[in-house]
């Protein structure tokens, strides 16, 4: 109690160096805690479910496209587990991002449904608030979320209420549900999030039980195995019973390739279309941690050499303790307590900032951050943070402070400390910390810019994507009014948009390996996206264009194959058609385009053109002007679709979004950035006055024989801008392969500059000697005499 009320005396004595040294400590901790957190939360996704470690997706790809898998798969999956002794429960499910349903008269967009079974309600361990779960079981029934019965019936029991199912994501009218029971929300680390649980009896019965008889990748499928057993062996077995079916000889690719997929990958490392959820699949977690790190040890050195410089000060006071009895143990003591008691309310501090900022930089980082304070890693956190700071302290105090130096050197001041090389290693190592990442900030905003204005076979301006989900009416009809627009440029219509999952065909029957991405799409839509053709065979005089246009791509594979046009078509003429095959018309070639992303290298590509309803779920429209455009596409929607709301993006935004993990990724190195170079000011300009203080009495001599002020300054900054120079140099090796193996992601990428870290080190120095400099001009500007009679 007693060195708790002297403690408490001697901050309140000294309110401004009390103050900085917690501001850096808390700006430290506040960013560890945000980060470190962030990725516990991120990497404990699924944890919460029981054998979590023994449940797997399954997914299915068709031969040549490895580099395009589905989180969705076959329907045959499922009908294979059951001649799987190693799986012990297996469960397939579909699930809409977005659908329609009616609440008596309303009509409303919902997001997360689901249509399970009973394995889906046994493998998630789903509970229910109110209703038996096993009327799952019965056709047309539904379960709600706490969140909707929350949202859509307050307090009412809402069960045996109706719900009107008039569109999921491939059906419509599927007919009215009645709700049987209420389930608790979804744990918000999962990796999918659902609302309303559909039966897959009544409705969409007919659709499931034909699953195990077509080629389409429209549920997932999950297996929970028996412990012990290895993923690689089901996988083969499905592969097997694939191989051995009816299935496999029909219309589509004819080879797949089967996998299991740990759930406790899904949300860190599974990049895979049609995902449940929006995973960080591409954000940097291991980055994310290493930041988190350095920016705790920056911080915390910080705060050591503060409490270093402050206890330099007082070194005679512990000088004297010494001498009348105190021994080290009991002197370290009393230190730890001023600096547990310091850090502690940094602690504070840092969670209520947190709290209070949370909104901003979940908005600010695109990030879903929470801190659960149920979780054991939240506590193990700060006290990991407390016990470092202590050992530092500790470490330096009995070592390098009372450990090296006699009571006698300490009380006689011949304890000289500025030639400590541990503290200007750490001074060294901020700054190199803080290089690295401007630098690293740099180069990510460098590579964004890069490959948002790389060319990309199309051109992505003004061009407005609309949403048809009602094909009942002739979208072509739409299309026609919308033309008639003096603001509108080009209509043209697609099954997919830029960057959407794609469709896949063999290349077996035109020669070659592998299989090619294909896109249902018309001929506008071609000159609406101002794709030029390189080949265009098509003639003059067809009311409709039909036919395959192929990318530059796969068209020199195939000339290479064959050589010419006419010898591809001899070639695929002499193939004999299997049922529902089709010969393929080629009547273009078009010159290469990123369909996906930067990411991903160009391959082989196709349009599938023709005319008709299934190729206008996205009808792209070119605009001549914002405002006027978007306002006449309103106003002919409204006309055409006069109950219905406008779901409609821009394709640039759709395309940026590719990029949105490389996006925050350059907002957190921003953000740390700054956060960095504050505290290595805070930590320099420590240091500095730490040296000055050393060197007064030198200081003092020099003025009274004639130094000027200037003469002063670079003799004190001097040795600073020698330990920026070497904190770049250290800095730079690191920096630039850290950075090369990032660039490593793309298949298209930007040269790493020398200028990068150029500018890095130019703006360290300018900082180090804008911080350095007022400390010493200070120091340089003190009367002499009172420097001579420093004490």
């Amino acid at each position: 109690m007693y060195n708790l009320k002297i403690t408490i005396r001697r901050l309140l004595k000294e309110k401004v160096f009390s103050g900085i040294n917690v501001f850096g400590l808390v700006i430290g901790i506040t960013s560890f805690l945000v980060l470190f957190l962030y990725v516990s939360n991120e990497k404990s996704f699924d944890k919460h479910f029981s054998d979590h470690e023994n449940i797997y997706r399954v997914t299915s790809v068709p031969g040549g496209l490895d580099n395009a898998s589905w989180a969705r798969s076959l329907g045959i999956v499922h009908k294979a587990s059951a001649e799987i002794p190693e799986v012990e429960l297996a469960t397939q499910f579909s699930h809409c991002d977005v659908g329609t349903i009616k609440l008596d008269e309303n009509s409303i967009q919902q997001k997360n449904i689901m249509s399970v079974d009973e394995a889906f309600l046994k493998m998630f361990e789903v509970k229910s608030t109110i209703g038996d779960l096993s009327e799952i079981r019965k056709p047309n029934t539904v379960f709600i979320s706490e969140d909707f019965a929350r949202k859509h019936f307050g307090n009412l029991n809402p069960i045996g209420q109706t719900i009107k199912i008039e569109e999921l994501q491939y059906s419509r009218n599927v007919g009215d549900y009645e709700i049987r029971g209420i389930v608790k929300n979804t744990h918000p680390k999962t990796h999918f999030k659902f609302e309303l649980l559909l039966s897959q009896k009544g409705g969409l019965q007919e659709r499931f039980e034909s699953l195990p008889d077509r080629k389409i990748q429209w549920i997932y499928n999950y297996f929970k195995l028996k412990k012990g057993t290895l993923p690689k062996v089901v996988a083969d077995k499905v592969m097997a019973f694939y191989d051995a079916s009816s299935l496999k000889q029909t219309r589509g690719p004819q080879d797949y390739s089967f996998d299991l997929f740990p759930m406790d990958d899904i949300h860190l490392k599974s990049d895979y279309r049609f995902e449940l959820r929006e995973s960080s699949s591409k954000i940097n977690i291991g980055l994310f941690v290493v930041i988190s790190f350095v920016i705790l040890l920056v911080s915390l050195l910080n705060f050591t050499n503060l409490t270093i410089a402050k206890l330099i000060k007082r070194s005679k006071e512990l000088g004297l303790k010494k001498s009348i009895g105190a021994n080290q143990s009991q002197i370290i003591r009393q230190v730890l307590a001023e600096v547990l008691f310091l850090c502690l309310f940094a602690v504070g501090i840092s969670l209520l900032a947190i709290e209070a900022f949370k909104p901003l930089v979940n908005r600010f980082f695109e990030i879903e951050f929470d801190i659960y304070y149920s979780e054991p890693v939240v506590y193990l956190s700060i006290l990991a943070v407390l016990f470092i700071c202590l050992v530092l302290t500790a470490l330096f105090v009995g070592v390098f402070l009372l450990g090296s130096s006699s009571t006698i050197d300490i009380l006689a001041g011949k304890s000289n400390y500025s030639g400590n090389y541990v503290l200007k290693t750490l001074l060294v190592g901020q700054v190199a910390i803080v290089v690295i990442l401007m630098s690293g900030t740099f180069l990510v905003n460098k590579q964004i810019n890069f490959v948002l204005n790389k060319p990309l076979g199309f051109e992505k301006d003004n061009i407005v994507v609309l949403h048809i989900k009602d094909l009942s009416k002739d979208p072509a009809i739409l299309a026609r009014e919308l033309k008639k627009q003096s603001q509108v440029a080009e209509v043209g219509m697609t099954a997919m948009h830029f960057g959407y999952p794609s469709q896949g065909f063999s290349l077996d029957g035109l020669g070659i390996d592998g299989t090619a991405e294909f896109v249902f799409a018309n001929y506008d839509y071609l000159k609406t996206m101002k794709i030029k053709l390189i080949e265009n065979w098509i003639s003059p005089s067809a009311d409709t264009v039909r036919g395959m246009v192929i990318n530059n791509h796969l068209y020199k594979r195939l000339m290479d194959r064959h050589g010419s046009m006419d010898a591809l078509n001899a070639y695929g003429d002499s193939k004999p058609l299997q049922p529902g095959q089709m010969r393929i018309n080629f009547i273009g070639v078009a010159e290469d385009f990123n369909y996906s992303s930067a990411h991903e290298a160009i391959g082989d590509f196709a349009f599938w053109l023709d005319e008709g309803g299934n190729r206008a779920r996205f009808t792209h429209v070119r605009i001549n002007n914002l405002h006027a455009g978007m306002e006449a596409i309103k106003n002919t929607w409204n006309q055409y679709y006069p109950n219905q709301e406008l779901d409609y993006f821009f394709i640039d935004e759709k395309i940026a979004q590719q990029y949105q993990a490389e996006t925050i990724l350059s907002r957190i190195l921003f953000a740390f950035s700054i956060i960095g170079i504050v505290i290595s000011m805070i930590g320099i300009s420590a240091l500095a006055l730490f040296i000055s203080q050393q060197r007064t009495k030198e200081i003092g001599i020099r003025k009274v024989n004639g130094a000027t002020i200037s003469e002063i300054l670079g003799l004190l900054n001097i040795a600073f801008i020698k330990w920026v120079v070497i904190a770049f140099v250290i800095a730079t090796p690191f920096g630039w392969y850290a950075m090369k193996k990032w660039l490593e992601n793309f298949a298209y990428k930007t040269e790493l500059s020398w200028w990068l870290f150029a500018l890095a080190g130019v703006l360290a120095l300018a900082i180090a000697l804008l911080t350095v400099s007022f400390q010493s001009w200070k120091s340089a500007t003190k009367n002499p005499v009172e420097a001579l009679r420093y004490e």
